[in-house]
């Protein structure tokens, strides 16, 4: 399967949102990373990463939502996982997950597809 990204049948945020709303893919999480500054803070109450571009000082927040197998959530409060719409590898199992925690580091990895992780939307 290749990106998900747009496809109404697979993209939860093409089908729950429409228009032109999609899941960001790996390569816009990592531009995230490298073109921004990111830090552990609290906005509102809630935990989570900042990420402030370094090139014109917009930001914009992620909850630390942790994460969902079947009804229970862990690490609230602790970690963030965010659906990208990248594949990991050739398989439809995997895909690519923006994570961070409180320790203050941001990176991508894959994970199964079944995991509850948030979705975060972005616009074309």
């Amino acid at each position: 399967m290749s990106d998900i990204g747009g496809n109404s049948s697979y993209d939860a945020a093409r089908a729950n949102w429409g228009g032109s709303w999609r899941l960001p893919t790996k390569a816009e999480f990592v531009e995230l990373r490298s073109n921004c500054d990111y830090q552990w803070t609290t906005q509102n109450g809630v935990k989570g990463m900042l990420f402030t571009s370094k090139r014109n000082g917009n930001s914009i927040f992620f909850p630390a939502a942790g994460w969902r197998y079947g009804t229970s959530t862990t690490y609230a409060g602790e970690h963030g996982y965010y659906w990208s719409s990248t594949p990991y590898g050739s398989g439809t199992q995997y895909a690519y997950v923006l994570y961070f925690y409180s320790g203050g580091s941001a990176s991508s990895y894959w994970n199964y597809r079944i995991s509850g992780h948030t979705v975060r939307p972005v616009v074309e």
